[in-house]
């Protein structure tokens, strides 16, 4: 049996508390300050202390505390006799209490040794359990723990989730030989998590929870993990969090399961969920990114903030568990080209806005008019007055309200401007032209510049733009426009002087491409976008042949994606004298996908005066102002 006087002259020694510490890596500085060896300690929160006689250790971080002997009996994972005989107490003392050797002489106490490296073995399960049992017992531990980490107390119970004894962090008891350490308060100071023992493999996953339905839900962290599984839902985290790869056998258990996967709204957490996608993928497991509407700005970073704002909101766990299941759903790529989910979808129902061309038997045939999201593509040889026709429709629109532009890629936007200035002053264009405008032309201008100057109508040539304009440059344009003016109407005039981006192989490749962006422009764009396009002057077996889709000169695809295509010509009356000239427009159908303008048969006629350029229907007394 040892002697008191032993162990309190070892206790007593702060060189010997000292010895234990510097042997387990721990550096004491002047102050008594040095790092824990408990676990990764990123900072000196731990210290020696003299108290009563006795010199004493403590971790401000993990808990862990207690004398050389008490400090010898962790790091070893012994009990007190082993400790004491590690420390080097002889078995034998004289009668007078002094020390002696094992023969029996007097002998004076050797410097204590640290533990050697095989006796300083951390016990897990029991530190997990004393944690467990700690957190078990604290109300306002629990409470904080739901409060601030949305897991309920059944749930922490469940998974053996514990509180250090300074209550600084919550503890995870991931294996039988490690424990993880998460900061309680997530603003405070100190190192975010940490593992006992130090330096333990952070590829672990814990906790595993596969018994609730739907799909399991894979989680960068431990209590994210948890909070799912407190929602009622299956999951499985992630000790090493987003920047540790998947730990080995995940595939093996996750096999014949769905797995859904929520990034953190960073660069880390998106990246880690690419990451994690293609190697489930590869190994065969049907993996799936759902987007929970996370932002971090607004303090949602993780699928543990979003079920923890869920909880705020006083929802219970059948509610959030709902809502992840209704994500999932809807993460799924084939879902939306399912028929259950277009009829389910809101803007399958959702009415379509028309942007009304003021050409009354146009509109009507079309519907309403131009529909917007679409592409409407005017055709037709040189001078037949497709120029013309879509700037009236632009005018038109812009005189009922509707935000129009026109994309003069021909016309500078001068002529363009002289061209709506005639149209409205109903003055020939060959008077503006010149610039040597009558005195009768110009009182008719000052009364159009005064009552029409401030139409929602902008016209852009090749001065807005540097160099040629590109698809790219042209979808850049009609962004910021709609995002300044809300244009709802796009006119480009025309869809052949659209030049080809640097890496267009060829001159078909940049018209496949330039179709498919004008479509996806549209969509995205929400707009109407008409786009004017010539016909082929050679390779026809007949020029006074109708035109036919095949004959659209540059046009790629966007005859097949358009939403109607019309053919346009004229044709001018023999001029009566003194009277100006009138003509007639006409469009032909050459395809419309939502009207039955196709089965007229006959083309749509409307007068047209050439020299002002002015278009409008064939009663005039029901024309723009009665649509």
């Amino acid at each position: 049996m040892k002697n008191r006087y032993d162990l309190d002259k070892l206790r007593s020694d702060r060189d010997a508390i000292a010895a234990v510490l510097e042997g387990a890596g721990a550096k004491l500085d002047g102050s008594g300050a040095c790092r824990c060896p408990f676990h990764d300690d990123q900072r000196a929160s731990a210290g020696i202390y003299e108290r009563g006689g006795v010199w004493r250790f403590k971790c401000q971080a993990c808990g862990v505390g207690g004398d050389v002997i008490e400090l010898v009996e962790r790091l070893g994972s012994t009990d007190f006799l082993g400790a004491v005989t590690a420390l080097g107490i002889p078995p034998k003392t004289a009668g007078n209490g002094a020390p002696r050797d094992a023969n029996g002489a007097p002998c004076t106490p050797t410097r204590p040794k640290a533990p050697e490296a095989a006796q300083t073995r951390f016990d897990a399960a029991a530190y997990a359990r004393e944690c467990a049992a700690r957190l078990t017992a604290d109300a306002a531990a629990l409470d904080k723990l739901w409060r601030t980490r949305a897991v309920d107390s059944d749930t922490a119970r469940r998974l053996g989730i514990g509180i250090t004894a300074d209550g600084r962090h919550w503890t995870f008891p991931v294996s039988a030989d490690a424990v993880k350490h998460h900061r309680a308060d997530p603003d405070g100071d100190g190192s975010k998590s940490f593992w006992l023992p130090k330096g333990a493999s952070s590829r672990r996953l814990w906790p595993i929870h596969l018994d609730a339905p739907g799909a399991v839900w894979l989680c960068p962290g431990e209590l994210k993990a948890a909070g799912v599984i407190a929602a009622g839902r299956a999951a499985v985290g992630i000790t090493g969090g987003e920047g540790a790869d998947l730990p080995d056998g995940l595939a093996e258990l996750l096999a014949g399961r769905a797995v859904a996967i929520v990034a953190d709204d960073d660069q880390t957490g998106r990246a880690w969920l690419a990451k994690a996608l293609a190697a489930l993928r590869t190994a065969g497991i049907d993996a799936r990114a759902v987007d929970l509407g996370l932002d971090k700005a607004a303090g949602l970073k993780d699928i543990g903030d979003w079920i923890l704002s869920r909880v705020q909101e006083g929802k219970e766990p059948a509610a959030i568990a709902a809502e992840l299941d209704n994500a999932y759903e809807l993460a799924d790529p084939f879902r939306p080209f399912t028929l259950g989910g277009i009829w389910t979808a809101r803007e399958t129902w959702a009415p379509v806005y028309h942007v009304r061309t003021g050409l009354r038997d146009l509109d009507t045939g079309l519907g309403g008019g131009l529909r917007v999201g679409g592409v409407h593509l005017f055709v037709g040889k040189s001078g037949r007055a497709k120029s013309t026709t879509v700037a009236q429709i632009a005018l038109n629109a812009a005189r009922a309200g509707v935000p129009a532009c026109i994309v003069s890629l021909e016309m500078p936007r001068r002529d363009m401007g002289h061209l709506i200035a005639a149209n409205l002053a109903d003055v020939p264009r060959a008077a503006l032209a010149s610039g040597n405008i009558r005195e009768t032309v110009k009182d008719k201008l000052r009364g159009v510049l005064r009552e029409y100057g401030k139409l929602p109508l902008t016209i852009l040539d090749d001065s807005f733009w540097s160099g040629p304009l590109t698809r790219s440059k042209l979808a850049e344009i009609v962004a910021d426009g709609c995002r300044r003016f809300g244009w709802r109407l796009i006119c480009v005039d025309y869809l052949g002087l659209l030049a080809n981006e640097p890496t267009d192989a060829s001159d078909y490749a940049a018209d496949l491409e330039n179709s498919a962006a004008l479509k996806r422009l549209a969509r995205v764009q929400d707009v109407a976008l008409v786009a004017v396009a010539a016909l082929r002057k050679y390779g026809r077996a007949n020029s006074d042949a109708p035109a036919s889709l095949d004959d659209v000169l540059g046009a790629g695809r966007i005859c097949y994606d358009a939403v109607n295509v019309f053919d346009v010509d004229c044709q001018q009356d023999s001029p009566r004298p003194g009277e100006r000239p009138v003509g007639t427009v006409r469009l032909r159908v050459l395809k419309t996908r939502y009207a039955g303008l196709g089965s007229a048969g006959k083309p749509l006629e409307f007068r047209w005066f050439p020299s002002t350029g002015r278009i409008e229907d064939q009663n005039p007394q029901r024309g723009l102002d009665d649509q």
